[in-house]
């Protein structure tokens, strides 16, 4: 046994008992500080988009404020006549309007009804040719003899006009249980198409409802679409009489009634073929390609936002829906129309 060796000395062994770890009585958990960051950053993120919801209120008098400037703008498009289309005829100093559509002008056909309105206000002779439930739209492109409706749309009674043809429309209403349909072909019968200055086309939102097309791509005259039946119409009115002026009138705000009796905005609800405000500039251009004037009932007439003060239920309106929509129109014609040169130099 070697007795020269050495011990460590006992400092030495004082410092290797302090290095020795020892285990405390709290353990620190990572798991455990992970999920508080996370509960922190979920608070706070809570909190603040709570505040920024909240808003900060203004410091200002909203009643002082012109709200018109966040209007939608209406997609009103009135067209001047040329002068050289009224050249040879002779204005005998009455303002003839005709009305063709459905709905908004068969709803009410006494004094308070949209036709007489528009008489009123603009000090004309009106003849109400429009058909309850018809469309702008054939229901068929070749006319068939098992469905006779279609004669009460829009094609086809401009068709007799063009014709000076009755019988078999007037045969069809006859037909019908409701007498207002051989009341029209009445009315029809009594129109001297020589003598009218002005055509309104207005239907509701009837095509949209039935799910027509708002339109045929291959085909922009197909007439078992909404707006091919519209340009196919319009250019035949132009082609046989060149003089009269026409005022394609769209849909206002509607509806839409399912099977099951509830309603859906039609402004959101595409039923197939596009929302009613799609129709709606789908109509607009429609115009635009046959060079006719356009009013905008949409957003400029009876809308999302008043439609409960004009509207009787999801598509029909009120006295006072109708009020103001004749009040559109004879503002219109008494105040917008105009006549242009077209051979003068500019």
């Amino acid at each position: 046994m070697d007795n020269n060796k050495k011990l460590p000395p006992e400092n030495d062994l004082n410092s290797q008992e302090s290095q020795t770890p020892t285990k405390s009585g709290f353990r620190i958990n990572l798991h455990i500080i992970l999920i508080a960051a996370i509960l922190l950053i979920a608070i706070v993120s809570v909190y603040r988009l709570y505040v920024w919801n909240k808003g900060v209120p203004l410091d200002i008098d909203m009643d002082e404020i012109d709200s018109s400037q966040f209007d939608v703008e209406p997609l009103d498009m009135i067209i001047p006549m040329d002068s050289s289309l009224f050249e040879g005829r002779e204005d005998d100093g009455v303002t003839t309007i005709l009305c063709l559509g459905n709905n908004p002008f068969t709803d009410d056909r006494s004094d308070t009804g949209l036709s007489s309105l528009i008489a009123s206000k603009t000090d004309s002779t009106v003849y109400d040719c429009a058909f309850p439930n018809s469309s702008a739209a054939c229901k068929y492109s070749i006319y068939n003899p098992e469905y006779t409706r279609d004669h009460f749309n829009l094609y086809y009674v401009t068709e007799c006009f063009r014709n000076n043809e009755f019988t078999a429309i007037a045969s069809i209403a006859n037909d019908e249980p409701e007498p207002i349909y051989a009341e029209t072909v009445e009315v029809m019968k009594t129109v001297d198409m020589d003598k009218v200055d002005i055509i309104i086309i207005m239907y509701d939102s009837t095509d949209y409802n039935q799910g027509t097309p708002s339109d045929n791509p291959d085909n922009p005259y197909d007439v078992t679409a909404f707006t091919g039946g519209l340009r196919t119409t319009i250019n035949n009115i132009k082609s046989t009489w060149p003089y009269i002026r026409i005022f394609v009138m769209s849909p206002t705000y509607a509806q839409y009634m399912d099977e099951d009796g509830e309603l859906h905005n039609g402004t959101t609800t595409d039923l197939g073929n596009g929302t009613l405000n799609h129709y709606l500039v789908k109509e607009s251009d429609a115009a635009m390609d046959c060079g006719v004037s356009f009013i905008d009932n949409y957003f400029g007439t009876i809308n999302e936002d008043n439609y409960e003060e004009y509207m009787t239920d999801y598509m029909h309106y009120n006295d006072a829906g109708r009020e103001k929509l004749a009040d559109r129109i004879a503002d219109i014609i008494n105040n917008r129309m105009s006549t242009v040169n077209s051979t003068t130099a500019e």
